[in-house]
This record gives C-alpha cells, structure tokens and sequence, in this order.
C-alpha cells in the first residue's frame, strides 16, 4: 500500500470514529432533553471540528475534510430528525458556520498560540454548557404581524367558515414543515374553542387548541390552551390577534402571532421561525378570508 493509500484510509478511519462519537452524543443530547439547544446546533459541530483538528495529520485541506464530516452527519441526522428537508436547511447553515469558524481560529492561532487557541475554544464551549440551565437567555414574547386587503364584505363571521388548508398550500409546508389538515369548532363567543390538526412525519397529527379570549365586530383574540403538534418542539404559541379594519370600498385584515423561540442559539432560530409564522399567517388569512391563494 503507498502513502497516497495509506493516508486516503487514515481518514477515513478518522471520519467514521468522528461519526460515531457525534452520534452517540447526539442521541444523549436527545435523551437529555437538550436537543433544543445551542448544546447541540452550536455544541455538536464544534465538537466534530475539534476531533477533526485533533486526529487529522495535517490535511490538506481542513475546511474540506471538517465539511464533509459535518455534511454526513446532517444526512445521518435527517434519519432521527425525520421532518424532511426542513430540519436539514435550518441546521445546516450554523453546522458549516461554527465549523468553519473554529477551523479559521485554529489556522490562525496553530503555529505559535496553541494556549491562546484552546482558551479562546473554551469560552464559547462554557457559554453553551450554562445556556440550558437558562443563565444566559431568557425567552421573549415574539410577534409576527401579517396583513391581506379584501373585499369590504369580510367579517369576523369568516371564522366560521371551514376552509380547506391543503388547498393551495404553500411549497415551504412540503419541505416537512407540519402542515394544518383541518379545524374544528364555529362558535363566536367568548370561551369558544378551535382545534387546529397538523400533521407531521415524524408525531404524526396532533392538535393546536385555541379559545377565544376577547371578541367583538372588528377583532379577535384566541388564547392557547394546548398544543401537542411537533411545532410545539420548536416554538411555544402564546395568542392570536385578528384584526379587520374596514375602509372605502376593501378591508385590511390583520393577523399579528405572538410566540417565544424555543430552539437555541435563538439569534439565528427566531428569523426562521418567524418567516415560517408569516408563511402560516398569510395562509391561514388567505383560507379564511379570500377565495384563492395570493
């Protein structure tokens, strides 16, 4: 065997042992309950990078081999995740980012400031180690607000309507995103309940439970009762608030969600996550109050 052999086996070697401890503490992450934090979306592709670093012998290229690592996790991970594509796009993006943050610092502190890179390395791995525990991040009540024109015939009857949610659905639901199938309840009175079912591929279908706080000709609040859908291992709802603002001859309708983010690191998960609310806003206004889907 020549050394070009020799070595293209080292790696791989190093690769499936790189793996196999990621995944292990993977699924103890998941057994913890800390799957939902920056322990693992921050923690886990720093540890691969730094087993990576530690066992390679000078690579040729480093970012190369430490993507690749990160990349067959990812696919190893959407087998757990199970909520399709989704899951991989959110995660991704702060997978390559750590990793290649971590390979930047050690390139520029391995030849003279060993010490130097493992103290900078620690802190971070000490600011994530505190986060579950709540120390550092405090869960704050979000808002997205979304806003359609309709006729001027639109009312807060509309909420008695039983609109039909897979119709028209929007392409982002179908990258695994749980989507609503159905609701049940017409009432319009204070304490009136709606059952909202989505469906998921990992928990199957599960049901979003709302109750109707305030009430009047032009607005409504729901409160959150419960909420057993596989959202729910993301975000945690808080209320709903529809408004209609009637002018000349249409109505603005609009439809402002309040959650907090449950995942963490919450600066890179709370956009996305607010981008899926609009995305569910603007099709639950479009289900309720228009014909078609703008």
């Amino acid at each position: 065997m020549d050394k070009k052999q020799k070595r293209a086996k080292n790696i791989l070697y190093v690769i499936v042992v790189v793996l196999a401890i990621a995944s292990l503490c993977f699924k103890g992450l998941i057994k913890s309950n800390f799957e939902q934090t920056s322990i693992l979306f921050v923690g886990i592709p720093t540890l691969i990078t730094l087993l990576v670093i530690k066992n390679m012998t000078k690579p040729k290229n480093l970012y190369g081999i430490v993507f690749l690592v990160i990349t067959l996790f990812l696919l190893i991970c959407s087998i757990f995740f199970g909520e399709g594509i989704v899951c991989i796009l959110f995660m991704a993006p702060i997978f390559y980012g750590v990793a290649a943050l971590i390979v930047a610092i050690y390139n520029s502190f391995k030849k003279e400031h060993n010490k130097t890179l493992k103290s900078i390395i620690a802190i971070p791995i000490f600011l994530l180690i505190i986060q579950p525990q709540g120390i550092m991040i405090v869960q704050k009540s979000q808002s997205v607000k979304t806003s359609i024109i309709t006729d001027k015939n639109a009312t807060i009857k509309n909420f008695q309507k039983t609109p039909n949610f897979l119709e028209n659905l929007p392409t982002f639901f179908y990258l695994g995103f749980p989507k609503p199938i159905s609701i049940d309840g017409k009432d319009l009175k204070k304490g009136a309940k709606r059952t909202i079912k989505f469906e998921s591929k990992t928990k199957g279908i599960g049901e979003l439970v709302l109750s109707i706080d305030k009430i009047d000709s032009n607005k409504i609040v729901f409160n959150i009762d419960s909420d057993n859908t596989h959202i729910d291992h993301w975000l945690t709802w808080k209320s709903i608030e529809v408004e209609l603002i009637k002018k000349n001859e249409s109505t603005e309708i609009i439809w402002n969600t309040y959650f907090s983010c449950d995942l963490g690191p919450q600066w890179y998960f709370e956009p996305l996550e607010k981008y899926a609310i609009k995305k569910m806003n603007q099709h639950l206004l479009n289900s309720f109050f228009t014909e078609t889907q703008n």
